[in-house]
This record gives structure tokens, C-alpha cells and sequence, in this order.
């Protein structure tokens, strides 16, 4: 349950990263990955033969953001003193949570069902 809600939020969270992105600074084909990437895991919830494909992508845009997040930072210390346009603090905030809800899939179940295996 708490996985499926996490799985929503972070959809939505590319998706609005998707439109700010293509509308603060214009779209461009590379960010066609973010409507990709909800949407398949928007599908993972109701398919699960794609579940631990989807924790694993979670994973891997979790650390994409992280370290985006990090760059960001540092992009903002140039010149001697910190400070971000409005426009780079809106993506901040939106890598924040997607690298917050993406490091949160290492402790995802991948499909939600325990195996059991009992020796005989």
C-alpha cells in the first residue's frame, strides 16, 4: 500500500518536473524520459511481472537526483556567495523530493509477496 503510494507520488513528481522543465527553459527531447519513466511506474503497480523493474528504475532516478540535487548546490556557490534563480529553486525542490521518494525504493517490497521456502 505504502509502496503503490510512493510509486504515485514520485509519477506525479516526474510529471510536474516534465512541464516545469519544459516550460521554464524550454522542452527538449531528453525530457521526454520523465513521462516515460511515470508511466511505467504507473503500469507497475497494476502489472507486477514489472514490479522489481520499477524499484530498480526508482533506485537508479533516486541517486540521478540525489546527485542532480548535488550539482544544483554547488552550480548555486558560483561566484562567491550561494543564490539560485526562482527558477532552479522550483527544480530544486522537485530533485529534493523525487531523490527523497526514489531512495525511499531500497526499502520497497518488489512485488509485495514473501517467499517462503521450508525446507522438506
Amino acid at each position: 500500500m505504502i509502496t503503490n503510494l510512493s510509486k504515485i507520488i514520485l509519477a506525479l513528481l516526474c510529471i510536474s518536473m516534465f512541464f516545469y522543465c519544459a516550460s521554464a527553459f524550454d522542452f527538449s527531447a531528453g525530457l521526454l524520459i520523465f513521462p516515460a519513466f511515470a508511466l511505467f511506474v504507473i503500469v507497475s503497480i497494476f502489472y507486477n511481472k514489472i514490479a522489481f523493474a520499477a524499484t530498480i528504475l526508482c533506485r537508479i532516478i533516486g541517486i540521478i537526483s540525489v546527485l542532480s540535487f548535488l550539482l544544483l548546490m554547488l552550480a548555486g556557490t558560483v561566484g562567491g556567495s550561494f543564490n539560485l534563480s526562482p527558477s532552479n529553486q522550483v527544480v530544486a525542490a522537485l530533485l529534493f523530493s523525487m531523490s527523497i521518494l526514489g531512495l525511499s525504493s531500497f526499502f520497497w517490497s518488489s512485488n509485495g509477496k514473501k517467499v517462503h521456502n521450508k525446507a522438506v
